[in-house]
């Protein structure tokens, strides 16, 4: 699980808000936080949580929680979609 969690941070490559070593979750900042959600969802993906509802001072943080059901695959997916969210800032 620590290793599917450590390969999920690098790969989804964006700002680590902790960059402490992490077990199951890490926080990450997010560019265009509503435009990776919206590219999520439609492609059926739960991004993670957006940490802006509790802390108001991350309102561009993800929360991304790596569980046993989270495959390479699915993380391989998350992590296309936040390179566009990169993308789209950097445009």
């Amino acid at each position: 699980m620590l290793r599917r969690t450590a390969y999920a941070r690098e790969a989804i490559g964006l700002e680590a808000i902790n960059p402490g070593p992490v077990a199951r979750e890490f926080a990450v900042r997010v560019p265009d936080l509503d435009g990776l959600f919206a590219e999520a969802r439609a492609q059926g993906i739960n991004p993670g949580y957006r940490l802006g509802r509790d802390y108001p001072e991350y309102d561009d943080g993800l929360l991304v929680a790596i569980t046993e059901r989270r495959t390479r695959a699915d993380i391989d997916r998350l992590a296309r979609i936040a390179a566009g969210a990169r993308a789209e800032v950097a445009a």
